[in-house]
């Protein structure tokens, strides 16, 4: 099996690993972009919360209980803003992992070729010697 050949194997291989990471790099990213939604719609419903407060004119009470609930909707809120650094801190570490990835593909993708054509110039002037030589004992059987 020519060099190429075993190499070009290796590039197969090498390009499903760095497609495995492509693919956990695109959930990774699909998961912050949820976080982040899910941030807003907490951001929404907390706002909407706080101005429906000061239209109804709440007993001190239930002012009270209100306060507590929009209280538990901000550590929601906390807690969802430390989800998506989390999140994105994936995502960076799946960004790297494809940067890495992509790199060796291209780089024994470029060997691979470097290698092939070493093996088609070769080739050629194996060619071209058997041509040199059948040409040379033509004109020599022509000679005599």
């Amino acid at each position: 099996m020519k060099k190429s050949r075993r190499l070009q194997i290796l590039v197969d291989l090498a390009q499903r690993k760095e497609d495995v990471v492509a693919q956990q790099l695109a959930r990774d990213k699909a998961k912050v972009q949820q976080d982040i939604q899910k941030l807003e719609e907490l951001k929404e419903y907390a706002q909407q919360y706080e101005s429906e407060r000061n239209l109804l004119g709440l007993s001190p009470y239930l002012t009270t209980n209100y306060q507590h609930f929009v209280d538990r909707v901000q550590q929601a809120i906390a807690q969802q803003e430390a989800a998506i650094e989390r999140a994105e801190q994936q995502a960076d570490m799946s960004m790297r992992r494809w940067l890495q990835a992509r790199s060796k593909t291209q780089s024994m993708d470029v060997l691979k070729d470097k290698n092939l054509k070493a093996e088609q110039a070769f080739q050629d002037r194996q060619e071209q010697r058997e041509t040199d030589e059948f040409a040379m004992r033509r004109f020599l059987d022509m000679s005599r």
